[in-house]
């Protein structure tokens, strides 16, 4: 179990409340995951004041209170709770990332052109043409659209490696008040809730919160595409690649 999905156990239940609505609380399970809403009146108790969100709506029907999942997290959206869990995972997780990027260096991350590859802005893709790849991620860029992913100047960019390729990402967390993450999985869109588990061994950024005086949360992973396919990279938060917080990541 990886850190962010630790915290998403101990911290957060989805529950029904009367009329639909929906809410998240502390539950005391210590063994708890994120799960469909329960009904109300149902065993699972919560030690926090819940917070009504409004309803909950499949992603292949209309929104509106009232909608409510099925029995399972399948077709689940509701991205005012998305926006709550990583607004407060944000300030949990301010000061606990592993490296910080200066704010003032974030924006020329985003933007730098990898080593060994090309970029068609026209195809919004950068193709890579080594076994050794490297690109940095900014989640929300400083000036850049909500709930997507700067790489090499794009907006969530088609990436292309070539099968076998070692692969470095430097993931920075730009955004002020959410967290956020990265991770390469085979589920592809529509997403659901909760996306899915990496595809590769090592593709996965955990969530890291709002920046500090230190600057930006930082993480950098390393992992092998050894199979062809047609992936996503994604944001592992609850709700964001539903929100387009996604890029196709296709190995040749």
């Amino acid at each position: 179990m990886t850190r962010l999905e630790r915290i998403l156990s101990a911290a957060l239940a989805i529950i029904v409340i009367g009329g639909g609505g929906y809410a998240i609380g502390r539950t005391t399970a210590p063994g708890a995951s994120l799960t469909e809403p329960r009904a109300a009146g149902s065993a699972a108790s919560t030690t926090s004041t819940t917070m009504d969100m409004g309803g909950g709506s499949p992603t292949t029907g209309p929104s509106g209170p009232g909608s409510q999942p099925g029995s399972s997290a399948a077709g689940y959206r509701n991205d005012a709770l998305a926006t709550q869990i990583a607004q407060q995972e944000g300030t949990q997780l301010a000061a606990d990332s592993p490296t910080y990027t200066p704010a003032a260096q974030t924006r020329a991350a985003g933007e730098a052109t990898p080593t060994g590859a090309t970029q068609d802005k026209a195809a919004d893709t950068v193709t890579f043409h080594t076994d050794t790849v490297s690109f940095n991620a900014v989640s929300v860029p400083p000036g850049g659209p909500d709930m997507t992913f700067r790489i090499a100047g794009l907006v969530n960019p088609t990436l292309v490696v070539p099968e076998g390729a070692t692969v470095t990402v430097v993931f920075i967390n730009a955004d002020t008040d959410e967290a956020h993450g990265w991770e390469v999985t085979a589920a592809q869109p529509p997403f659901q809730f909760q996306p899915g588990t990496a595809a590769f061994a090592g593709a996965f950024a955990r969530g890291l919160g709002d920046p500090t005086v230190a600057g930006d949360g930082t993480e950098t992973i390393t992992f092998t595409a050894d199979k062809t396919g047609t992936y996503q990279y994604v944001c592992p938060m609850p709700g964001h690649a539903q929100m387009g917080m996604h890029g196709a990541f296709d190995v040749r």
